[in-house]
């Protein structure tokens, strides 16, 4: 299936095989939008216009995205990742930069927008739940981030404009707040 963004066909490539890989492609394929999957496929990347690296970490996702730097250009490069520490306490960057702000230095000439990032993978695993939060999108490239949001729209969650990628790190820090673990409100 696909659905069409003005005369461009819009595909989303989510790079990854675990359960937010998996998840995601799912969400966004009963959406109605065509979705390629794979772990570290090249043609995910090629045939896409939005390329979601399901990895772990930010750094995980550089490193996953490295051999497709070049074909990132002009993408949109959707970050889920937050730079948590292991034990999911505390950051590992400092408080001025978030994991959307590395991924925008490490792939300058991709569109980054950040998503999902204020909540936990476990929210992708059931149905939706009214105590989930909005989802927070932040992006310097507002037709990117238009452009993300509609294609979210048919999905079943509520998505909300969180401002510009200098908002990652606040975004972010929202996980380790509100939400825990399958969505319930941390008391």
């Amino acid at each position: 299936m696909s659905r069409q963004q003005g005369n461009t066909e819009m595909t989303i490539g989510v790079l990854g095989t675990g359960g937010i890989a998996v998840a995601l492609a799912t969400m966004f394929a009963r959406a109605g939008h065509e979705v390629r999957i794979g772990g570290r496929d090249e043609d995910v990347v090629a045939e896409s216009s939005i390329v979601v690296p399901a990895a772990l970490g930010v750094q995980g996702a550089v490193q996953q995205l490295r051999p497709w730097r070049a074909g990132l250009r002009g993408k949109i490069l959707v970050d889920i990742t937050n730079p948590f520490t292991g034990g999911h306490v505390d950051f590992v960057s400092p408080w001025a930069t978030g994991g959307t702000t590395d991924l925008a230095a490490a792939f300058p000439g991709a569109r980054l927008v950040g998503a999902f990032k204020n909540i936990w993978w476990e929210t992708f695993t059931g149905t939706a739940d009214p105590s989930v939060p909005d989802i927070h999108v932040i992006s310097d490239d507002l037709e990117a981030k238009r452009t993300f949001l509609d294609l979210c729209a048919p999905t079943p969650f509520t998505y909300t404009d969180g401002g510009g990628v200098d908002q990652a790190r606040r975004v972010e820090r929202m996980a380790l707040r509100g939400v825990g673990s399958a969505g319930v409100l941390a008391a």
